[in-house]
């Protein structure tokens, strides 16, 4: 089993150069078996089809990458405290170049291949959605805060938190933003949602 583990993780390492440096399309499973240093049979006894691989490395590179971003929400404790603390850690994150590489080459191949755009926004904005989702619903049982619609009010949040930047980024107008600009924004957008869902007494 962990000899197995191994292995897998060494395809998708391979595989994951393959598919930033050539594209979706411009990947074969001979180049990624090569690259990953296995045999092509050895690569179709992990992976059916170059599909499934795609899929496995974008689920392993949004989880890899997203690692502490998203636990501080499993911590009960109030808006006003984690809201800050996660949208820093996320904007710092969204900023970042390896997340940003992963995320160009699924733009690039989705109009194409949109079974691929489907798989990352499973694997990555999707799934942080509903994390973000399940902290205000308990922030709403707690009395905090008072939102009719929880998973759009999380949408809203994120969308608050990359105004400016992000667009900036995936232009490469900017590299990155210093801390203390992520954390002007993020207050900014911390400002705006508690005072639009705020409980009021």
């Amino acid at each position: 089993m962990q000899e197995d583990s191994a292995k897998r993780a060494q395809i998708l390492d391979g595989a994951r150069r393959v598919f930033l440096a050539s594209g979706y399309e411009g990947a074969s499973m001979s180049l990624i078996a090569r690259e990953a240093g296995v045999s092509k049979g050895t690569l179709y006894v992990y992976f059916e089809n170059k599909e499934a691989l795609f899929a496995a490395f974008i689920e392993t590179e949004c989880r890899l990458r997203a690692a502490g971003v998203f636990e501080v929400l499993d911590r009960d404790e109030p808006a006003e405290t984690i809201l800050p603390e996660f949208g820093r850690l996320f904007l710092a994150f969204k900023l970042n170049g390896k997340p940003q590489a992963v995320e160009r080459l699924v733009i690039a191949e989705s109009a194409k291949f949109p079974e691929l755009g489907r798989a990352f926004y499973d694997a990555g904005p999707k799934n942080g959605i509903a994390r973000l989702t399940a902290y205000l619903r308990r922030r709403i049982e707690a009395g905090e805060l008072d939102i009719d619609d929880p998973m759009l009010a999380a949408d809203q949040f994120i969308g608050l938190c990359l105004a400016d930047l992000m667009l900036k980024r995936r232009m490469s107008v900017i590299e990155t933003a210093t801390p203390q600009r992520i954390g002007y924004i993020v207050d900014g957008a911390v400002h705006v949602f508690l005072n639009a869902y705020r409980a009021r007494g």
